[in-house]
C-alpha cells in the first residue's frame, strides 16, 4: 500500500532538511575555524621569531666583518650590502605584521638599517661598521621584546 504525500508538504520538507543542513554546516564551519585559528599570541610569536631572524642575519654579518671574511674584503662589500638589503626585506615584513611597534620606532629602525647600507659600500670591512651592525640588532631584540642571548 503506498501512501501519498502532497507535492506541497515533500517540497515543504525539502526547504525544511535545506535550511537545517545550511545551520548545521555554518556551525560547524564556525566552531571549526574559530578553534584552528592562531590565537594573537601565535601571531605575536610568529612575528618575535621573523624579528630573531632577522636580527641573527645582522649579527652573522657582524662576526664576518669582525672575522675579515674574504667576502667583505677590498672591493668585495657587495656581500654586506647584499645581507643588508636582505635584512631590510625581512625587517620591513616583520614591521607590516606587527601593529604595536610605533610608527617612531618603525621608522628609526628603517633608517639605522639604511644609514648602514649606504655605509655598507663604503666600508663594510670596518670595525665601526661591525659595530653598528650589531648595535642595529640589539635594537631589534629590544624593539620586539627579545632577549639578546636568544
Amino acid at each position: 500500500m503506498a501512501l501519498y504525500t502532497p507535492q506541497s508538504q515533500r517540497r515543504r520538507q525539502l526547504v525544511i532538511l535545506a535550511v537545517a543542513a545550511f545551520v548545521l554546516g555554518g556551525v560547524l564551519g564556525g566552531f571549526t575555524g574559530r578553534f584552528t585559528a592562531p590565537t594573537p599570541a601565535d601571531r605575536v610569536a610568529a612575528v618575535r621569531e621573523q624579528a630573531r631572524q632577522t636580527s641573527s642575519q645582522l649579527r652573522v654579518l657582524s662576526l664576518h666583518v669582525e672575522a675579515g671574511a674574504a667576502s667583505l674584503g677590498t672591493g668585495g662589500d657587495a656581500g654586506a650590502g647584499l645581507a643588508l638589503q636582505r635584512a631590510d626585506a625581512d625587517l620591513t615584513a616583520t614591521l607590516d605584521q606587527a601593529p604595536w611597534i610605533t610608527a617612531q620606532r618603525r621608522t628609526a629602525l628603517t633608517t639605522h638599517l639604511h644609514d648602514l647600507e649606504r655605509m655598507a659600500s663604503s666600508g663594510a670591512a670596518t670595525k665601526p661598521f661591525a659595530a653598528d651592525v650589531d648595535s642595529l640588532a640589539t635594537e631589534i631584540d629590544t624593539t620586539f621584546g627579545l632577549s639578546p642571548a636568544s
